[in-house]
């Protein structure tokens, strides 16, 4: 019994994704919903993508993971060509996450959003 639990454990520990390590942890539904997130993702299923994301961010905001699913989430919706979320959202990630690694790569995609925004709200009047 000892030894099915232990290779249960090992199991748990040393699940990869994607060829990086990503621990898997019954105790944090963020991390689960964060691997559902990038699985949809990677298909290429941005609606669900975007919910499993949206539910880290909303629900588990002070998670380890909370950040990369707020950069996922603003992705996803430029990816779907939704622009105007896709900059409020990258937006919140450079406040929330100023020195973020991904922060400089951020601003350049915000200033490149702003334009394409500005130049959408410009064809609809």
């Amino acid at each position: 019994m000892k030894r099915c639990i232990l290779v249960f454990l090992a199991f748990l520990i040393g699940c990869t994704y994607s060829g990086q390590s990503m621990r898997v942890d019954i105790l944090n539904p963020a991390a689960q919903l964060y691997d559902e997130g990038m699985r949809e993702y990677h298909h290429g299923n941005l609606k669900e993508a975007i919910k499993r994301f949206n539910d880290i961010v909303t629900y588990y905001p002070g998670n380890g993971l909370a950040d990369e699913a707020l950069f996922m989430l603003a992705t996803c919706y430029y990816e779907e060509g939704d622009y105007p979320n896709a900059l409020a959202y990258y937006k919140e990630f450079l406040v929330k996450y100023p020195n973020h690694k991904k922060a400089a790569y951020v601003r350049d995609l915000v200033s490149e959003l702003e334009k394409k925004v500005e130049k959408e709200k410009k064809k609809g009047r």
